[in-house]
């Protein structure tokens, strides 16, 4: 019989069959949801501080990317979706979920998402340039457009969802583009506020 080989849990370095054991999930990665608004009525909704987490969402560059968001969306973005309700079905799209690095970690979340009342939708927010923001100042940001491409023209209610929230600039360009296609932005997820830094 083929049996898997033990790694270690990236947090507490014990033997796991998981890239983050059980343990460690319900301890380390238990959301606290917190919030805050972008603009007078849309607000947007995160499960952990940056600092908390930030060297599990830097492995999104690196070979064990896609298996670090699975366990971060099981945790917070599918826990989320099986306590929502709406008066009407919502859709999720996320921002950019273009393949970098062999997948999309925005994807990832937004499938997490997938519910009763929520359907996630792919490939509908895309950036027309291919700017980084990692590390960039708020002037930067402003100065270098995403220029998003909303793909879908028949009005839905949406929540938009993208790994982080730091300046809140990429979130507001990608709400725009959705309400100039007569879509309504209803709020965002991300895994981790960046206010923090």
């Amino acid at each position: 019989m083929f049996c898997l080989p033990p790694m270690r849990c990236l947090l507490c370095k014990k033997f796991s069959f998981s890239h983050i054991c059980t343990n460690c999930q319900g301890t380390f990665l238990k959301p606290t949801l917190s919030s805050r608004f972008l603009t007078d009525d849309f607000k947007v909704f995160s499960f952990y501080r940056y600092s908390d987490i930030a060297a599990l969402l830097k492995t999104k560059h690196t070979h064990i990317g896609a298996a670090i968001y699975k366990i971060l969306a099981y945790n917070a973005m599918k826990k989320f979706a099986d306590n929502f309700s709406f008066e009407q079905k919502v859709y999720a799209i996320g921002i950019d979920d273009h393949s970098k690095h062999g997948y999309a970690h925005t994807a990832i979340l937004t499938k997490a998402l997938k519910s009763d009342i929520i359907t996630p939708l792919f490939a509908t927010l895309r950036a027309s340039n291919n700017v980084h923001y990692a590390s960039k100042s708020l002037s930067y940001r402003l100065a270098h457009k995403r220029g998003f491409i909303y793909h879908d023209k028949s009005p839905k209610d949406i929540i938009l969802v993208d790994d982080i929230i730091t300046t809140g600039t990429t979130i507001l360009e990608a709400l725009k583009a959705i309400e100039k296609a007569q879509s309504t932005p209803i709020f965002a997820l991300t895994l981790a506020d960046a206010r923090d830094l």
